[in-house]
C-alpha cells in the first residue's frame, strides 16, 4: 500500500488561460510559477494547448492550468475541488472579494451531506471555465 503525504498538484483543463490567471491570482494568494514547461513545450505548442503554473508557497506548481480548446469537462457539482483554508477570515475575504466582482457564490459545502469540522463554514463558486471550487473555513 502507498500512503500519500498530500496531495502534490492539481492539473485542469481551461478554455482561456489569461482570464484564468487573472481570476487565479486576484481571488487566490498564488504565484505565478511559469508557462509551459520545458519538458513539454514543443508537444503543447503542436496539440494548440499550452500552460500556467501556480504555487502556494509549497511546491514550483501546485495549481496548473491546462489551455485545450478541445476538451469539454462535465461540471457537475460532483466534480470540484476543495481547499481547506488556514483561518476563518480569509474566508470572509474570500467572500468579500467575489462580491466586489459580482461573482455568485452560494453557502454550504459542494455535497449538501458532506459534514463540516465544528466552527467552519463552508462556500463554493466557478471559475471562468466553469469548475467547482469549494472554500472551507
Amino acid at each position: 500500500m502507498v500512503k500519500a503525504g498530500k496531495l502534490q498538484h492539481h492539473v485542469f483543463y481551461v478554455k482561456d488561460l489569461d482570464k484564468s490567471k487573472a481570476f487565479y491570482t486576484e481571488l487566490f494568494d498564488v504565484q505565478f510559477s511559469a508557462r509551459n514547461h520545458q519538458d513539454s513545450s514543443a508537444a503543447m505548442r503542436m496539440s494548440d494547448q499550452a500552460m500556467y503554473f501556480f504555487s502556494f508557497g509549497y511546491y514550483h506548481h501546485d495549481i496548473c492550468l491546462v489551455q485545450n480548446h478541445h476538451v469539454d469537462v462535465d461540471h457537475g457539482e460532483m466534480l470540484h475541488m476543495s481547499f481547506q483554508l488556514r483561518d476563518k477570515a480569509e474566508l470572509q475575504a474570500v467572500k468579500d472579494k467575489l462580491a466586489s466582482k459580482n461573482q455568485p457564490w452560494r453557502n454550504g459545502r459542494m455535497i449538501a451531506s458532506a459534514l463540516l469540522p465544528t466552527g467552519t463554514e463552508a462556500i463554493c463558486f466557478q471559475d471562468p471555465n466553469g469548475h467547482w471550487i469549494e472554500l472551507i473555513g
